[in-house]
């Protein structure tokens, strides 16, 4: 009972400090946005995200999240009504009621953030991960004005600051759950995953956005603005898909002693099939598995394209051959090609390939073709990746 209290206690501090900070800081808690009823129940279809599914029942929209690569067991349950309208139906006793249209949003990752814009949702935002990693410029304004505060850094987060920014929806993935998140849902904000990162394809990435749409009532939004998506990506898919050659790329980097192979069901995967190149993969994974420099050197040291994933101010071959001085044995780095996703980073590194690109399938794919085919994407140039200067 003392352990009870005092836990009570805590809650209604942090709560109170809450209040206090947000009227100092002059910090504005928007408030829930006018909706169309027909919006909010216009039915949701998943059609290639895997990581999730929806029921939609009359009255209210019941989420299930699947536990990434076992997708037979549930990992969270949600059912979605209308406010003021909470259904009373049996259910299960870990399931929860979340009223929408959700009126605030926290993130951790600017890979949430990247579908603000799509769906007109940029004023919902209440907090970020670290906000230096905001690429969209109006977003940006919003941090600068002190409307958007910072909840973590790098992989941490601060529990504190989360509720004293009070979104009423906090969006995290699957590897930032803790025993922390009771306090942040003890204190009335409601943690939804987002899994999107783990999806089989760029199309079943995309369409996390979703879920998104169905937290703050861009149901119908949404669908149109994934259609358009899917419609976008089908087209580039087309540019390619008559080329029977697949051409063979170095792709990844060294990490730590450790080269990391992406799984044969990763959207990895599917990305370099759609745009027909040949990388190696991990038969019946989705996950990543590391495997040794020498594996990979033995197995691609003679392809001419490289393609990496880079952190840090990669600009330059020079800087790209300083992380390690085995990268030069490589014929990519002596006499072809090395890309990086470096393009689009703002002042403080954030990176707008995790930002929007996600819900720009059809642009990672045409960057591929245009780095792996040139001729038959004459007039396009590259929109996430860039090739090192020599």
């Amino acid at each position: 009972m003392r352990q009870m209290k005092r836990t009570v206690l805590y809650l209604t501090c942090l709560l109170a400090l809450a209040a206090c900070s947000s009227e100092q800081s002059g910090q504005k808690q928007p408030t829930s946005h006018s909706y169309d009823a027909e919006d909010l129940n216009f039915p949701v279809e998943i059609r290639h995200a895997k990581g999730f599914t929806v029921v939609n029942h009359e009255g209210y929209k019941e989420v299930v999240v699947f536990v990434p690569d076992a997708p037979t067991d549930t990992l969270a349950h949600y059912i979605l009504y209308p406010r003021q309208a909470k259904p009373q139906i049996p259910t299960s006793a870990h399931a929860r009621f979340i009223p929408v249209p959700a009126r605030s949003l926290g993130c951790l990752s600017t890979t949430e953030i990247g579908v603000l814009p799509i769906l007109d949702l940029r004023h919902v935002l209440v907090a970020c991960g670290d906000v230096r990693n905001i690429n969209d410029s109006l977003l940006r304004e919003r941090v600068e004005q002190g409307e958007i505060i910072q909840i973590g850094r790098g992989m941490s987060r601060d529990v504190e600051q989360i509720i004293a920014a009070r979104p009423e929806v906090l969006m995290q993935n699957f590897a930032d759950i803790t025993d922390k998140d009771e306090d942040i849902v003890a204190s009335g904000i409601e943690i939804v995953l987002f899994n999107n990162w783990k999806e089989q394809s760029l199309l079943g990435r995309a369409e996390w956005l979703k879920m998104i749409g169905m937290l703050f009532a861009r149901n119908q939004v949404a669908d149109e603005a994934f259609k358009h998506i899917e419609e976008q990506y089908l087209e580039a898919k087309r540019i390619v898909e008559h080329d029977t050659e697949f051409i063979p790329i170095m792709y990844g980097q060294d990490y730590k002693g450790a080269w990391y192979v992406p799984g044969e069901y990763s959207y990895v995967t599917t990305m370099f099939r759609d745009a027909r190149v040949r990388y190696d993969s991990i038969p019946g994974q989705v996950a990543n598995q590391p495997v040794s420099f020498e594996h990979v050197f033995s197995r691609h040291r003679h392809a001419k394209i490289w393609i990496c994933m880079m952190t840090g101010k990669i600009k330059t071959m020079e800087d790209f051959l300083s992380l390690n001085d085995r990268y030069g044995h490589f014929d990519a780095a002596k006499t072809g090609q090395v890309w990086v996703d470096r393009k689009r980073v703002n002042e403080y590194g954030g990176n707008d390939f995790w930002e929007s690109g996600p819900y720009h399938p059809h642009l990672l794919l045409k960057d591929l073709i245009k780095i792996s085919r040139p001729h038959l994407l004459p007039d396009y140039e590259t929109t996430y990746w860039m090739e090192l200067k020599r």
